[in-house]
């Protein structure tokens, strides 16, 4: 489907909106953009999200959570768009599929995101391999199940497997027999429906590389290839550093020309010791990779400045998260060596910039979310996810009215 010539980014904007400015990598681009004079509105389902709180933001905003109050959330944000006159507005994660799915709802401006069924095409995981196999993409050997005894005997023919449902995010639900994830997650727990189905992957041995790319209408105008030395929880990464890889880029290349995707992409690969790359899925929004991309070079990409190359993220440049690294370093002591060489290294600190330090201060005010998680679900508090699973629960897409 083609993008509406309405969200072509325009050659000049003033006004730009960011949504769910909870996430680090909103925050990364609210500075980024701010620097670049741009008048910043940050908006989110609470008021604690740190990127809201960044002195580049000329007004935070809240919105009712588009998964629970999809109406709400969809009438507030077009009211948001025509009050302040945005020229631009930046989706930064799931929320960008329900701003697709009812796009006709909202004001004429344009919107940084491919239409509803390009991004679903992709945040699916079934369809992201069937497609990746459809352009000759090497991928994990997949079996689809769609309950719990198809789930068990996917898993029976595979010797080392990894699990996730179609529609999940950040390593928040994997059921795996291998590695340090290895009966994390009971079975008892997993709950493939025909709506929201588990893959059952063979697992991959190697080594992971994470994208972020800004794309125009099919075309890569920015990309950054990084890795995450440093994870939580075995889950999501809090220490990143960029690499330069060409194979990557050629296949991420590819995924967009052949659905003309517009807006930001993530692709997760793992490379094989042998060198085969593979293919494990793709976000279609933004990630930490912003982080690896200078401000000019975002801002540049973002605007289309330069329709006739790639701009590239330069390799080595090394970001971290220090909360992060010092709560891992709590709960796993034998972490503390480690951890200490990430967290006393010259890597770029994600939250609390030196001017800009009340992020870092709402990152830990903003754990009132994941107290109202646990509260509006009854969730248990122990478990290994917990944490991460709250970021995200109120402005997740997992499903709701797929058909389209």
């Amino acid at each position: 489907m083609t993008t509406p010539a309405t969200d072509t980014v325009p050659a000049t904007v003033n006004k730009v909106l960011v949504t769910s400015s909870r996430m680090p990598f909103a925050l990364d681009e609210i500075r980024k953009l701010g620097r670049q004079g741009l008048r910043v509105f940050a908006a989110d389902t609470f008021a604690e999200a740190p990127g809201s709180h960044s002195k580049y933001v000329a007004e935070s905003l809240l919105l009712p959570s588009p998964r629970y109050k999809t109406g709400e959330f969809i009438a507030e944000l077009g009211a948001i768009i025509a009050s302040r006159e945005i020229d631009l507005v930046l989706p930064t994660f799931e929320e960008a599929l329900y701003i697709a799915r009812y796009r006709h709802l909202l004001p004429n401006v344009p919107m940084f995101i491919s239409p509803f069924s390009t991004i679903l095409g992709l945040h699916d995981k079934r369809r992201f391999i069937a497609l990746c196999q459809q352009l000759s993409i090497a991928v994990p050997r997949t079996v689809v199940a769609s309950d719990r005894e198809q789930l068990v005997e996917a898993a029976s023919q595979m010797t080392s497997y990894f699990a996730r449902a179609a529609f999940s995010r950040g390593g928040v639900q994997l059921l795996t027999n291998t590695g340090p994830l290895a009966g994390a997650l009971p079975l008892e727990e997993c709950t493939p429906t025909a709506a929201n189905p588990w893959l059952v992957q063979e697992f991959v041995e190697g080594v992971d590389y994470c994208t972020l790319s800004v794309c125009h209408h099919g075309r890569v105008a920015a990309h950054s290839t990084y890795v995450h030395p440093k994870e939580i929880e075995h889950a999501g990464g809090i220490v990143f550093e960029s690499v330069v890889d060409d194979e990557i880029l050629a296949v991420t290349q590819r995924i967009a020309t052949h659905t003309a995707y517009h807006g930001q992409m993530a692709l997760d690969f793992r490379r094989r010791a042998d060198g085969m790359l593979v293919a494990l899925e793709c976000n279609p929004r933004a990630t930490n990779g912003v982080l690896m991309m200078s401000p000019q070079l975002f801002f540049d990409a973002l605007l289309d400045r330069y329709p006739d190359r790639v701009l590239v993220a330069e390799p080595g440049v090394r970001s971290k998260m220090s909360v992060a690294l010092i709560r891992d370093m709590l709960l796993h002591l034998e972490e503390i060596p480690r951890d200490l060489v990430f967290l006393l290294s010259n890597a770029r600190e994600v939250y609390a910039e030196p001017d800009d330090l009340l992020p870092g201060l709402y990152q830990l005010l903003s754990y009132k979310h994941v107290i109202d998680y646990r509260r509006d679900l009854a969730v248990d508090h122990n478990r290994r996810t917990d944490l991460m699973a709250a970021y995200f629960y109120d402005i997740c897409w997992d499903g709701e009215g797929a058909r389209c």
